[in-house]
């Protein structure tokens, strides 16, 4: 099958799978377009054998399984017993060689969390040789979303536009953002996670610091912002523009608050003033991923009007991730 044939297959996958806020904030036409953006990169690497070489040699090097075949490293498109399929990909957390998984990119499976099971199971004897912890898939959620979902991140988002409008967050007037040069910032964001981790050793699974390049795109593309609270640097906040996940928007690349500036009800108020500083077109979106074990951020983001759209969903679980 030709990839553009791979392509388009996917795109129809993946718009089923859109959350229904996706569906409100953008209409039919373009809500393909971003399904197209989003699935070409993965159906570029459906058995490919340079990708798969690649990432076989990597893994290989940090101690990963020993599987030869270096199409079996690439994404594959597997049909299922009842006519289903899916296209997906081993992949490893954090590039941990000992937390395997498989991430499904695009499936005809309907998206309801009670009914991948079987699915799963069968994915996990696909993969059999690199014996995944777990299969992932994107799922869409809604406030009826099951309280026992067993998720890896959510994915919080809401439009600029929308939150702009809120009403101000509490002390508002002691934060002031101002422009960050990438190397300076990110010597000062290394320095607050560590402190950030020495009162909180569980962050170290969450997040890491955004790199100098990221930060320089932030810069470019987005806002790259240094934290002041009653005129003293307190933290760093960074957004860029990254159509990704059905959106077009910002991911939001980093977000410190240092010691003296956390715990004190200000991250919302901080992260109002990023989006009044973005360069946001109607349509546009400030989005993050954000690790389920990480209360304080989803907190902070669902504070300012965000809402959980999506979330990395680990079904049949066989081992801790």
């Amino acid at each position: 099958m030709a990839t553009n044939d791979v392509v388009n297959e996917m795109a129809q996958a993946y718009e089923a799978w859109m959350p229904d806020r996706l569906r409100e904030w953008y209409g039919p036409e373009e809500r393909r377009v971003l399904a197209t953006e989003e699935m070409r990169p993965q159906a570029e690497h459906v058995g490919s054998e340079e990708f798969g070489s690649e990432f076989r040699d990597l893994l290989t090097e940090l101690g990963g399984p020993v599987v030869p075949d270096a199409v079996a490293w690439a994404n594959r498109r597997v049909e299922f017993k009842d006519g289903n399929w899916c296209v997906c990909g081993i992949r490893f957390l954090g590039l941990d060689p000992k937390k395997p998984f498989v991430h499904v990119a695009a499936t005809s499976v309907p998206p309801e969390l009670g009914g991948l099971d079987t699915y799963a199971e069968e994915l996990h004897r696909e993969y059999a040789a690199f014996g995944p912890l777990a299969i992932r898939f994107d799922l869409p959620v809604d406030a009826d979303a099951p309280a026992d979902m067993d998720v890896d991140q959510w994915i919080i988002a809401g439009l600029v536009s929308e939150l702009r409008e809120r009403p101000r967050r509490p002390q508002q007037d002691r934060v002031r953002l101002t422009p960050a040069e990438p190397k300076k910032i990110a010597e000062y964001a290394d320095e607050v996670l560590a402190n950030v981790v020495k009162s909180n050793p569980d962050v170290n699974e969450w997040t890491e610091a955004a790199t100098r390049e990221q930060l320089e795109r932030c810069a470019e593309t987005g806002a790259l912002r240094a934290v002041e609270v009653d005129g003293q640097r307190a933290g760093i906040i960074a957004a860029a523009r990254d159509d990704a996940k059905g959106m077009r928007g910002f991911q939001v690349y980093e977000f410190l608050l240092d010691d003296h500036a956390r715990g004190k009800g200000l991250a919302p108020a901080v992260m109002q003033l990023l989006c009044d500083e973005l360069p946001a077109q109607p349509g546009d979106t400030l989005w993050g991923t954000i690790h389920a074990g990480n209360g304080p951020s989803i907190g902070n983001a669902l504070a300012v009007g965000r809402e959980k759209i999506a979330a990395y969903v680990w079904v049949a679980r066989r081992g801790e991730l």
